[in-house]
């Protein structure tokens, strides 16, 4: 009796779940209706988030000032600080939190909430950490140092070139905590982002692969861009900053493959401790040429090198064991490679001058500065690319240029015609231990990206037989 019970119970259920089925299920004709316009709803989507984000934008600008020649006062009004506030927020600077001298590059950054100051901070720049005070219905409610925590990531990037470099990495390398929000709300925000691909490209473009492509010609669309690299993250505020490039691969959409990595080692030359890093392709060849081809980012050629040259300013004829370079005062002077600061210092003629030790016998001289880079002097390693002064017209000088010479084993010889060797390659213990951590940190990229990396091709020599005939 039990058993029929539990099976007309069955029945019933089967009944009653076939009867909702029926009654809820459309016909074919009513189900079959125009298609989703995924499209239009997408856009729908999308600009109800622009509106949000401008609403959210319009509710928060951010004003910054930096201090020049002037004090904190004029730095503090230009942020939009004035009377009573002005006062009072001077007074917490410089006598709550201590903030008695003030440098010229100092940042200040006010945050306003719908035309109401919230926040300050003043950035230091000599310090790693700001002052915040916080403001309650625009009257200072609480104030702190804030020192300024740092720690350092791997992040890997991985972009397709659909039109330019810069656009590949604008879409592809932005993070996404670059801002607390993870969104770019306020051209602060836009100021940063631009910031941060600007030093990524230029570590990229002009310094890691400068001696293997021309970004200008070679660029391709469909061209591949892989690279492992460095980032500060600063937790207190929010903020990432690009900190170096430690390998990347360039694959051409037409064949080819170019590679760099990282190599950290203390040069022979260098008196210092330091442990340096340079960048190797993959069988140990420096990526880098001895010497860059100028000392200066841009610049004529105002007079070139010659053994007879009348002198502009003496006006008799002596020789002119050098290249001039006419560049506006102030233009950053890259030393041409690495080596030693053997002079830095006045030198008659020369006005302020610089001479660097290199290698093989060179040396390279720049004169005429108008300045020299600060923690520098005689006896300092100096990297190549790095800046050692500042283009100026002092000595014997009509304008505003870089006097660049160039000696090997002691006699001066033309810069624009010298052939100049490779850099070293990396041979002995040395290339062994790069060969090693090299497929380490293939292995460890490969993670990172989430995919295997590109490798060069191997091409394979054929066999050559030789038939062996009876003598």
């Amino acid at each position: 009796m039990l058993r029929q019970r539990r099976n007309w119970a069955a029945v019933l259920v089967i009944l009653a779940a076939v009867v909702i089925m029926l009654f809820f299920t459309k016909s074919s004709e009513e189900s079959i209706g125009n298609s989703w316009n995924f499209n239009e709803d997408i856009q729908a989507i999308e600009l109800c988030r622009n509106e949000m984000l401008t609403v959210v934008a319009d509710t928060v600008e951010v004003f910054s000032s930096t201090i020049g020649d002037g004090f904190l006062g004029g730095a503090v009004r230009d942020i939009g600080i004035t009377g009573g506030l002005y006062l009072s927020t001077c007074e917490i600077l410089i006598d709550s939190l201590g903030w008695n001298v003030q440098r010229m590059g100092d940042t200040l950054s006010a945050i306003y909430n719908r035309g109401e100051l919230g926040e300050l901070r003043a950035y230091p720049g000599n310090r790693r950490g700001f002052y915040r005070i916080l403001y309650t219905e625009s009257s200072p409610s609480s104030w702190e140092y804030v020192p300024q925590e740092r720690w350092i990531r791997q992040r890997a990037v991985s972009c397709e070139i659909s039109t330019t470099v810069w656009a590949a990495l604008w879409d592809s390398a932005i993070p996404d905590d670059l801002t607390e929000s993870g969104i770019l709300l306020n051209s602060r925000d836009s100021s940063r982002a631009i910031g941060y691909i600007s030093e990524l490209q230029k570590a990229l473009t002009d310094r890691l692969f400068i001696y293997d492509i021309d970004f200008y010609y070679d660029v391709q669309v469909g061209d591949k861009l892989w690279i492992l690299f460095e980032e500060n993250r600063y937790p207190m505020d929010g903020e990432t900053g690009f900190r170096r490039i430690l390998a990347a691969k360039y694959q051409f959409v037409y064949g080819g493959l170019a590679e760099a990595f990282p190599f950290f080692h203390r040069p022979d030359e260098a008196e210092s401790a330091e442990i340096i890093l340079d960048h190797y392709h993959r069988d140990g060849a420096s990526l880098r040429t001895m010497f860059l081809k100028m000392p200066v980012p841009f610049g004529r050629i105002s007079s070139g090198f010659s053994t007879a040259r009348q002198h502009p300013i003496l006006g008799y004829t002596r020789a002119h064991h050098g290249i001039d370079y006419a560049s506006p005062t102030g233009t950053e002077i890259y030393a041409i490679g690495d080596g030693t600061i053997t002079f830095r210092g006045w030198n008659s003629g020369y006005g302020n001058l610089i001479r660097v030790r290199h290698a093989n016998g060179y040396e390279s001289g720049y004169g005429h500065m108008n300045g020299f880079a600060a923690s520098q002097a005689v006896g300092s390693y100096v990297r190549q690319g790095e800046i050692i002064g500042y283009v100026g017209s002092t000595g014997l000088s009509t304008g505003p240029h870089l006097h660049f010479e160039l000696k090997k084993n002691g006699s001066y010889v033309n810069p624009a015609t010298e052939i100049l060797p490779p850099a070293d390659p990396l041979d002995g213990a040395e290339l062994e231990r790069f060969l090693t951590e090299m497929e380490v940190i293939e292995a460890q990229w490969s993670m990172l990206a989430g995919m295997v990396l590109p490798i060069p091709e191997v091409t394979v020599e054929p066999e050559v037989i030789v038939e062996e005939t009876d003598q």
